[in-house]
């Protein structure tokens, strides 16, 4: 009789796990970028500190909302077409495209392998990042805010261009150089998919 009742006992744990389990998955939301996802590189040189942005990329990521709060993030992955990346100098964009390698590797692509809640609206994004056909792996601090059905992020890391096997760029015959570090903030919001029309 008493093996009778621990059995009854386990399996009634067991079903109660897979239906928490079950839920917790079912909570992962499908996200998207919405409005105009804002990523920027800067930069320094001989002369000036400069800096480009874009606009023009796509993401979507699986979400973990409760309330007001960004729990988890599953996955994600933003891909930005590299010339889309602006300045106001069409010169510094050309010698910036020809440095990216943009006509044989269009793309910059992001793909999040771990997202670690640091509490209050801090967190930390670890993900591949692919520049120029190499990919390496990045850090981002990010800050997250939540409204509604549109969950904002905010971050920033510190990056090199030898990191991903390119020259920094030079000009005026190599008497104007470029750093070799860059930094790359981003500010982007996601709305849950489902209420995207």
């Amino acid at each position: 009789m008493k093996n009778s009742n621990l059995f009854t006992l386990l399996v009634a744990t067991a079903l109660f796990l897979g239906s928490g389990l079950s839920n917790l998955l079912l909570a992962q939301d499908l996200y998207r970028f919405t409005g105009k996802p804002v990523l920027t590189v800067m930069g320094g040189s001989t002369i000036h500190d400069w800096e480009m942005s874009s606009a023009q990329s796509q993401g979507k990521a699986e979400m973990l909302v409760e309330g007001t709060s960004l729990k988890n993030v599953k996955s994600a992955n933003v891909t930005m077409k590299a010339e889309s990346l602006k300045s106001s100098k069409d010169r510094m964009d050309g010698i910036a495209y020809e440095a990216l390698k943009t006509k044989k590797h269009a793309d910059i692509q992001f793909t999040l392998t771990s997202f670690k809640n640091l509490g209050g609206n801090k967190a930390l994004a670890t993900g591949n990042l692919t520049i120029a056909g190499t990919t390496k792996p990045v850090s981002f601090k990010v800050e997250t805010s939540t409204k509604g059905s549109i969950v904002s992020l905010a971050g920033e890391t510190a990056i090199k261009f030898t990191d991903f096997n390119l020259t920094p760029p030079t000009a005026m015959m190599g008497t104007i150089k470029t750093s070799n570090d860059l930094k790359l903030l981003f500010k982007v919001n996601f709305q849950q998919a489902a209420a995207i029309q």
